[in-house]
């Protein structure tokens, strides 16, 4: 069985805790699936993302790693 890309999450770690990412706790950020360690920290997450700048950066760096491995030119 093919599994969706989806639900994988660029992190392995939830940003908040430091543990290992679970997979209900999945959630889409800047078009691209990001890992919580609990449902707690996703839903938080996912209705104020503006109001956490930890997370995003966190992200935002991950994402800005995986670009530029994709694109090394």
């Amino acid at each position: 069985m093919q599994q969706d890309d989806s639900a994988i999450a660029i992190n392995r770690y939830c940003p908040r805790s430091g543990k290992p990412v679970a997979g209900d706790s999945l959630a889409r950020y800047r078009g691209r699936t990001v890992g919580f360690c609990n449902p707690h920290c996703r839903d938080d997450f996912a209705a104020h993302i503006a109001e956490r700048p930890t997370d995003t950066r966190y992200f935002d760096a991950l994402i800005r790693e995986h670009d530029l491995r994709a694109d090394p030119a």
